[in-house]
């Protein structure tokens, strides 16, 4: 009976460690996929003046709003609508198809 025990112990936890080795190696497959995908076609990049000038841009915005009340954290809005600027500045340059990379 306790052999019995042993093999299903033995077999169990010889299928958790194959599960865990197989999850492994599929990450470390998609992960080498795609960074050799990167490698040969790379994502393109909003080019840096334009990203500065969306930046000023969008501080200009944030500062110019009437705000009635004192010590307002600004840079959450501001990084928000950084954000929502370079998507429509992507999608105007490249499309909205593929991924972006901001």
């Amino acid at each position: 009976m306790n052999i019995f025990f042993g093999y299903i112990a033995f077999i169990t936890a010889f299928m958790a460690v194959g599960c865990i080795v197989l999850y492994t190696v599929e990450k470390l497959i998609i992960f080498l996929y795609q960074q050799l995908k990167e490698f040969f076609f790379p994502t393109p990049q909003i080019p840096e003046d334009v990203y500065e000038q969306i930046c000023k841009e969008a501080s200009d915005f944030v500062w110019a709003k009437h705000r009635p009340w004192g010590e307002d954290p600004m840079f959450a809005e501001y990084m928000c609508l950084v954000n929502d600027m370079c998507i429509d500045k992507w999608n105007e340059l490249y499309g909205s198809s593929g991924k972006r990379n901001l």
